[in-house]
């Protein structure tokens, strides 16, 4: 029985390599829609198209896909959208100084994968 436990734990060393997730360790998706519903969320909508959204700011449903910005009209790409994030724009405001390189990373990448 003791050898037994003693191989277990020896497997167990061995394979360290190996993450697993821990409970308090967020996904980057998890992280990215705690941004946006913490930041965004209050003036854009990522669940509704732009007919259907209510809110002050354009939505966001869609923006990678459709090839454009709602507003501006300008190719959506990842540099594009971390600009207006970090900097904002006539009624946006800047998160440069709220949100670290690595957060609006994830921002992006949540906004890009819907």
């Amino acid at each position: 029985m003791r050898i037994a436990i003693l191989l277990c734990c020896a497997g167990l060393l061995c394979g360290a390599d190996v993450k697993t997730a821990v409970p308090w360790e967020k996904s980057t998706a998890a992280i990215g829609r705690d941004l946006f519903r913490e930041n965004c969320a209050v003036c854009h909508d990522i669940d509704k198209d732009q007919k259907h959204s209510h809110k002050f700011g354009p939505s966001l449903m869609h923006v990678f896909q459709n090839g454009q910005m709602p507003m501006s009209h300008a190719k959506a790409s990842r540099q594009y959208v971390t600009v207006r994030i970090k900097f904002g724009g006539a009624l946006m405001p800047a998160f440069q100084k709220k949100l670290s390189d690595r957060e609006i990373a994830e921002l992006v990448d949540y906004i890009e994968s819907k």
